[in-house]
Order: C-alpha cells, then sequence, then structure tokens
C-alpha cells in the first residue's frame, strides 16, 4: 500500500502551453501493481473538485483499523480514523460491516461532511480455481452479490484459500456536493476497486507460481540429495524425473557401450514390469527388485517403495517410487540368522549345562551360597535357605539372622581377600536339628576377563555327618579288636587250660620210656610224636594273644579330650552332659590306642545306662608313690545311668557278662580289664541301682 501521506503532484507545463490530464480510466489501466491503485484513486478525487481524501485499510490478523494513505489531509486529523472491528461505536464499524456508501453529514470523525466507501474484493464472475471444479464458494462472487450482511473474519476464499483485502475510502465533500458528485465518486471507487481486484488476484497467482517454483526447486535439492534411487512416472510409466542415484540404474552413460545400454535396457525392462505388477494389484506397495549397476556390472538387490501421485480433482497423475538398497542388508540379515541359529545352539548348551548345574547343587547335599562381588547373595540353594532365610516372603528368624549375620561376615571377609580359596570353621544353628552344628565353609572366586572378582561360591559342608561316619570306622575297628581280642583271649584260656593236662601227659609219657615192651615202642613212639605236636599247637595259641603295640609316653589327658571329641556328637544326640575335670598329669608310659579303646568302652558303656540322658563326670588325677620315681594316674568315669544289679557286680569283668541283654557281646569290659592289667594297672567298679556307676582305672608312672 501507499504511505500515509501522498502530495498532488501537479501537471507539468512545457512552455505556456498546459498538457491535458489523461482521463482516470486510463491512468488506473497505467497501474501495473495494486499498490498503485489507492495513490492514483486519492488524485483522481482530488481531481473531482473534493477538498482532500484517504484510505483506511482492515488488518484481519489484529483486528486494527489504520490509515493506509492520504492525500491534502492534516497529519493531526488521521488518528480520529484509527480504530478496531469490535468498537462499534465507531462512524467507520458500521459501514464496514455493512460493505455500502454512505454519506455522513455529522459525525465524530471530521467537522464536515464524509462520504464513506468500503472497498472489498469482488468480482461478478468465478475465479478459475472455482470454474474449474464447478463450484460456487468464490469470496469475489459472493462479495459481490453481497446478499448478508458481511464478516471481516470470513474474508478467506474456500476454493483458492486466497486471503481477501478490506479497505474505506474517506472522501471530505465540498460545501455545497449534490447527488450527481456523489455518484461521480461512486462510480471512480468501484471502478478502481474492479482494477485493484483484477490486480490483487493477478499478484495472488503470482505469488503461488512463485511459492510453486520455490517448493519444486526445493523438493528437486532434496530428490537429488537422497543417496536412495527416487524416479517420479506418469501414468503411463514413462519417467518424468530422477536423481543422480536412479540415473546410475536407468540412464545411458555418456561412455556409451553395448554393454551399458544393455544392463540400462535390462533395468529399465525390470522397472516397468515390478511398477506395474505392484500398481495392477493394489495392495502390494514394495517389492524387491534386482539391477545391475551399469558402471560396476554388479547385481544390487533393492526395495522397491511406491506411491501413487494425485491431483487436486483426485485424479492420479503419476507414481513416486524409492528404491531402497537392501544388498548390506539382506547380507547382515542372513548373518544374523546364522549367528541367531549359533546363538540358539549355544543358549540350549548353556540351558543344559544349567540344568545340569541345578541338578548337581540339589542333590550336593550341602548348603551351597553364590555372591557377587559387592559379597551380596545371588543364589542360595534350598539348604542354605534354612540356615539363612530369604526364600519368599517369609520372614527370618532370629536364628537364620544370626546365620546370616556370621555367614555374611565370613564372606565379606573372603571377597575382599587376597586369597583365592578359603577354608573356615563356621558354627550355624541348624533347625532341622535344633542345635548349632559345625561347617567347613570352603569358598572360592571367579574372576571376569578383567581379573576380577565376578562371584564368590561358599559351600558349608557339615562335619557331622563325616565325624559320625569317623566314629562308625573306629566303632568298627574297636568292635573287631574287641572280637580278635576276644578270640585271642578264649583261644589262650583254652590252650592254658589244655597246657596242664598236657605237660602231665608229657611228664607220663617221659616216665613210661623204660617200661614199654619192645613190641610197643612203635605205639610208643606214635603216642609220644603226636603229643608234641600237640604241645606245640598248645604254645602257638598261646602267643596268638599278645600286644603288638609299642608303648610310648603319652599323657592321658590328650587321649580323654580326643575321645570325647570324637564321642560329642553321639553324646549330644542321647541328651547326655558331660562335664570334665583334668589336673596336671606327667606322662605314663602306655599304649595310646589301647587306652583310647578302654576310654571309649567305658563311656559308650555310660551313655547306653542313660536311655533318657545325664550327666557324666570324666575326672583325672596325678597319685604320687611313696617314692618320686613311681606313682598313679587315676581316672574316674562316672555316670547318673541305671546302674549295675549287685548279683553281677562280682562276675561284670568276666567274657559274655552284659547288663544289655540282645544288645550286647558280653566282652568289653572284660578287654577292658585285661587291657589295664597288661598295663599292670587297676581297674574297680562301684555301682548303686538307679543312681549310677563309677569306674576307676589306675595305670602306673615311672619317671625317666
Amino acid at each position: 500500500m501507499a504511505t500515509a501521506e501522498i502530495r498532488l503532484q501537479p501537471n507539468r507545463v512545457s512552455g505556456q502551453q498546459r498538457q491535458p490530464r489523461p482521463p482516470a480510466v486510463l491512468r488506473l489501466l497505467q497501474a501495473e501493481r495494486s499498490e498503485e491503485i489507492f495513490p492514483l484513486l486519492l488524485e483522481e478525487i482530488i481531481a473531482l473538485g473534493n477538498p482532500r481524501a484517504l484510505v483506511v485499510d482492515v488488518n484481519f490478523d489484529t483486528g486494527e483499523i489504520m490509515p493506509a494513505a492520504a492525500l491534502k489531509w492534516p497529519r493531526q486529523h488521521l488518528g480520529n480514523f484509527s480504530s478496531v472491528l469490535w468498537m462499534s461505536d465507531h462512524d467507520l464499524i458500521p459501514v464496514l460491516h455493512t460493505a455500502r456508501p454512505q454519506v455522513l453529514a455529522k459525525s465524530t470523525l471530521h467537522g464536515r461532511p464524509l462520504y464513506i466507501h468500503p472497498i472489498l474484493y469482488s468480482n461478478r464472475n468465478l475465479c478459475w480455481e472455482a470454474d474449474r471444479v464447478r463450484t460456487g464458494s468464490c469470496l469475489a462472487v459472493q462479495n459481490f452479490r453481497l446478499q448478508k450482511r458481511l464478516r471481516l473474519e470470513d474474508q478467506v476464499c474456500s476454493t483458492c484459500e486466497m486471503r481477501a483485502y478490506v479497505a474505506a475510502v474517506v472522501v471530505e465533500l465540498p460545501r455545497s456536493y449534490t447527488d450527481q458528485n456523489v455518484a461521480e465518486l461512486g462510480e471512480l471507487i468501484d471502478l478502481a476497486n474492479r482494477y485493484l481486484s483484477r490486480l490483487f488476484k493477478v499478484e495472488h497467482y503470482y505469488n503461488r507460481m512463485r511459492d510453486m517454483e520455490i517448493t519444486i526447486a526445493q523438493m528437486g535439492t532434496v530428490m537429488q540429495s537422497m543417496a536412495d534411487p527416487v524416479i517420479l512416472t506418469d501414468t503411463q510409466h514413462r519417467v518424468i524425473m530422477q536423481n543422480k542415484a536412479a540415473e546410475r540404474f536407468f540412464k545411458v552413460p555418456e561412455e556409451v557401450t553395448e554393454g551399458l545400454v544393455r544392463a540400462v535396457e535390462f533395468n529399465n525392462l525390470l522397472f516397468s514390469a515390478a511398477l506395474s505388477s505392484m500398481l495392477v494389484s493394489g495392495s502390494d506397495a514394495h517389492r524387491d527388485l534386482t539391477l545391475i549397476d551399469a558402471i560396476e556390472g554388479e547385481e544390487m538387490l533393492f526395495e522397491a517403495v511406491s506411491a501413487p501421485t494425485y491431483g487436486p480433482d483426485g485424479m492420479q497423475l503419476g507414481t513416486v517410487t524409492v528404491m531402497r538398497d537392501v544388498t548390506d542388508l539382506r547380507r547382515a540379515d542372513q548373518e544374523l540368522r546364522l549367528n541367531y541359529e549359533k546363538l540358539s545352539d549355544a543358549e540350549e548348551v548353556v540351558r543344559q549345562d544349567r540344568d545340569r548345574l541345578n541338578l548337581i547343587i540339589e542333590n550336593v547335599g550341602d548348603p551351597i551360597v553364590v555372591c557377587d562381588r559387592q559379597a551380596k547373595f545371588v543364589l542360595i540353594d534350598p539348604l542354605a535357605q534354612e540356615l539363612i532365610g530369604g526364600g519368599g516372603d517369609i520372614p527370618r528368624n532370629a536364628s537364620q539372622f544370626k546365620n546370616l549375620t556370621t555367614l555374611g561376615t565370613y564372606i565379606d571377609n573372603f571377597t575382599y581377600s587376597f586369597a583365592e580359596r578359603e577354608m573356615a570353621p563356621l558354627r550355624l544353628y541348624n533347625p532341622a536339628v535344633k542345635q548349632e552344628i559345625e561347617y567347613d565353609a570352603r569358598s572360592g572366586k571367579i574372576f571376569d576377563e578383567k581379573g576380577q572378582v565376578s562371584y564368590t561360591v561358599t559351600v558349608l559342608r557339615d562335619l557331622t555327618a563325616l565325624r559320625r561316619v569317623e566314629q562308625l570306622k573306629v566303632e568298627r575297628r574297636m568292635l573287631e579288636i574287641e572280637k580278635f581280642a576276644a578270640t585271642g583271649r578264649l583261644a589262650a584260656t583254652i590252650a592254658h587250660e589244655v597246657n596242664n593236662p598236657m605237660e602231665a601227659i608229657k611228664n607220663a609219657i617221659y616216665l613210661l620210656a623204660g617200661a614199654v615192651p619192645e613190641n610197643a615202642v612203635p605205639v610208643y613212639n606214635i603216642l609220644k610224636s603226636e603229643t608234641e605236636r600237640v604241645a606245640r599247637i598248645v604254645r602257638q595259641m598261646l602267643g596268638l594273644y599278645r600286644n603288638t603295640e609299642q608303648v610310648k609316653p603319652v599323657n592321658v589327658n590328650t587321649i580323654i579330650e580326643d575321645t570325647m571329641l570324637l564321642l560329642n556328637r553321639q553324646l549330644q544326640r542321647a541328651n547326655v552332659e558331660v562335664e570334665t575335670d583334668t589336673g596336671v598329669l606327667p606322662d605314663a608310659v602306655i599304649a595310646a590306642d589301647q587306652i583310647r579303646q578302654v576310654l571309649s568302652n567305658l563311656v559308650i558303656n555310660a551313655k547306653d545306662a542313660m536311655p533318657n540322658g545325664g550327666k557324666l563326670h570324666i575326672r583325672s588325677r596325678h597319685i604320687p608313690g611313696h617314692d618320686d620315681m613311681h606313682g598313679w594316674v587315676r581316672i574316674l568315669i562316672g555316670d547318673t545311668g541305671t546302674g549295675i544289679p549287685p548279683d553281677m557286680l562280682r562276675t561284670v569283668f568276666e567274657p559274655f557278662v552284659t547288663t544289655k541283654g540282645e544288645k550286647g557281646t558280653g566282652l568289653g569290659l572284660w578287654i577292658v580289664k585285661g587291657i589295664i592289667q597288661n598295663h599292670a594297672g587297676k581297674i574297680s567298679v562301684k555301682s548303686t541301682q538307679g543312681r549310677g556307676t563309677v569306674f576307676k582305672l589306675d595305670l602306673p608312672v615311672v619317671k625317666l
């Protein structure tokens, strides 16, 4: 639009003659741009004899009404014509809404009569877009007919989407104006509006063409910059446009050879066939297409994706095809499938190893705990869960918290230590047996590829079972020794009893040597030789039971401690409370295994005598002799059991005498007495039925 104030240009004078002024129609027709219409219109209005004139413009975005051009109008009065669309009390607003010219004899805008003529984009004929789609919703025609009240906010064409213009020409009428003057003024403004509408529409088309050219240029740049081949074809599958990536396959290069021409022709044939197939099927919008690189001569696999293009009327104009190079993608897909198969096989192997490991862990029979590098539990087998809890939603009890603290402290120390493996005893409460058990904790570390600790594995081995096995082995050995000793003693007893009459027989045979008749000498010799053979057999039987273990100085307290450690678990299960009182003892020259056998036999007998539990007292003392060289080591073993009947006290050390019924052999105390006697010691017993029994052992001590 023009500036707010326009100065009237006087007619140029050549000499004394004044050039005639061209008609207003010709001057308006000479305007090439819409901005030139308002200045020319204002000059023609002043030329008709009107004092002054201005043009106000409506801004649809802000709703403001402001002067756009003025001629001979005082600048200080132009502010009266500024307003907004929603101020209905302003004199310009009703005129703009009705879009009808009006003469205001009196108004608040100006002290003299004003002629206000609205200017609106209008045309009696449909625009090109509306005529092409055969619709009557053309904004120019609707404004020309003006069949209802004008809505300024609807001044956008629904067909071509062009935004119209709305303005008003304000003219100060002369003092003595006539209706003829107002009619001429209205015709001039309508004429200017028709020219302005045409120029405005032409500029709209020009701007749209410029925008389309810019859009086409931008789309062409985007198309050429794409690395994938892009092809635009018409409805006959003829190529309209293609980028440089597509020219590599569908355009014959400058260096023409027979092979290149054939490759390009073959690619065009394959592309046309694939495009036709996709368009015929309708549902399949993409397809794999193998083309030949006209430059490299290699086969390449593409995925052709096609989409039809449509015009504003909905008619199909052509097809846009984008071909994505999937050669490397397919190779990667094949490698991925191969690696996936290998991974599946490896996963199956890992699964089998995991199941095998879980089966081994479940059947090991020992609690197993796996922790990470922060010593946090990551795997706990069912046996370990019984000790420290942590399985499901069941809360831990006090004993499990205590076990967790003990085990956690041990694992923390091992995890942050430099040792790769470690063994240590741990005492944990076992809820199955309802008492503390000593476990042998064996731990090891698993390292990652950087040499850092990844996991630690701890296996808790119950030493009770091992000690039970050792105890069974010792008891079996003791039983075998007892049987062997009983057999030897029985054989020695029989041999001793047989040896006495054999010696008498030998003496009698010796005395008969001179009184045997000559004819009986052969019989006498047979009798003598057989008697000597029987004597040798008896002597061999007497030597069958003898002590073969070497004696050496041993502290008896050590034997007592070892024996009680071995039998501790068995006594706990029998609810037997042990009280040991050992004094300072000198070393005794004894056979340690035999004395251990004696103590074990007596302790087991005491346990069997207390089926409902009780107390076992073991005491050791040094009994000095009459001189400094001799003395005794006294061992007292007492229990609170059932006791020994009085009639059995005299024969309790004889073989095959037992208070256990069928459970006993009756050889234990007989062997114990024999061992003590072989060590030149003494053994005695005191017992009261219902109160208990006390065995007293005295072993001689000789200072070396």
